[in-house]
């Protein structure tokens, strides 16, 4: 199967994400510190209002998903009321929180009869002292109590874990076992962005300190998982979440765990936005509209000099709407450059 002709057949919206706040009290050698957002001050946060303003005219423009994110937004105080807005006045089908502090977990049953409809935590090591080294805290045991508490709510429940060379690429078997055995639907595994460090400052200066090494160093190419575990697998498809972003294969194995494996190799989407950029062609490329802790529209990881201030028109309700229309029309012509061929395969 050719990706990249069955991805150009599909409505090419983005993701859209909202980092809710700017910081999350974390420091992962792979993240910097305004997390998914370009540099933002710290203590920015968007009021809720704010927040439903713009993802009003967001979920006009015909997307109906949206992933909030930060920073982390189990330390968003009007969580709650947020989501609760989202879902009955702004109109989301679908609404994603993804999240690694453990507070999470104290809030996960009240968000979820409010509309969550999948909880995203983040663990990349089973080893107390590795996870204290990678996040620079030590608390495991209340991130996995905290994810275990999400899984109760009966919602699905997916685990993001960035696969490092030499850091944790040995222990993947062992967290999908883990994730089997405690009702986790979706473990999804990412490649080091080996080019984060080329636009904001990021935590990867721990890393040169710790290990002498840099995100490069780190980058390990996915195909090996897929080939061990497709080998078991009862099923083998591609997706993409929403119209753009990477192909990702997805293993369905016989405990009824997914695999998600979202390797760059696989290529990406690129538009207007990217012509003469100095980082093209990069690893995240097109594939989400982020709204920053400072009300501004993101397009992509890197690059904070095409970003769009939203501040001073969000009282404006027509000049918000048709500045969301203007930003999203640059993914609806995008294209998808694919620097491998992949193919699917079906297990048994």
């Amino acid at each position: 199967m050719d990706v990249s002709n069955s991805r150009a057949e599909a409505p090419r919206l983005p993701q859209f994400r909202v980092t809710l706040n700017a910081r999350c009290g974390r420091a992962c050698f792979f993240c910097r510190p305004s997390g998914e957002a370009v540099a933002t001050a710290a203590g920015s946060e968007l009021s809720v209002d704010d927040l439903i303003a713009v993802a009003t005219q967001v979920r006009a423009a015909g997307i109906e998903s949206i992933k909030l994110t930060g920073g982390d937004p189990a330390l968003y105080e009007p969580l709650e009321l947020a989501v609760r807005r989202l879902r009955h006045e702004a109109g989301f089908s679908e609404i994603e929180i993804i999240s690694r502090h453990p507070r999470i977990g104290e809030r996960a049953e009240h968000l979820a009869a409010l509309g969550v409809t999948q909880f995203n935590m983040s663990v990349d090591t089973l080893d107390p002292h590795l996870h204290s080294e990678l996040c620079g805290v030590d608390d495991l045991p209340e991130v996995i109590g905290a994810l275990q508490r999400c899984v109760q709510t009966g919602v699905p429940v997916k685990v993001n874990t960035v696969v490092m060379g030499g850091i944790n690429d040995e222990e993947v078997p062992a967290l999908a076992d883990f994730c089997a055995h405690n009702g986790i639907r979706t473990l999804k595994l990412l490649d080091v962005i080996k080019d984060l460090d080329d636009g904001a400052e990021s935590f990867a200066r721990r890393l040169a300190i710790r290990r002498g090494k840099t995100l490069r160093d780190l980058y390990t190419p996915l195909e090996v998982f897929a080939e061990r575990f497709a080998a078991v697998a009862v099923k083998q498809e591609v997706i993409t979440q929403g119209g753009l972003g990477h192909p990702m294969t997805v293993i369905t194995m016989p405990s009824g765990l997914r695999l998600m494996l979202k390797d760059s190799k696989a290529g990406a989407w690129y538009g207007s936005v990217c012509g003469d950029c100095p980082f093209y062609p990069c690893h995240d490329a097109l594939m989400a509209l982020r709204l920053t802790a400072d009300l501004r529209l993101q397009y992509c990881l890197l690059r904070q000099d095409n970003t769009i201030d939203l501040s001073k028109i969000i009282g404006d309700e027509e000049r918000l709407r048709a500045c969301v229309i203007g930003a999203i029309a640059p993914y609806t012509q995008a294209t998808f450059r694919t620097p491998v061929r992949l193919k699917l395969e079906v297990g048994a």
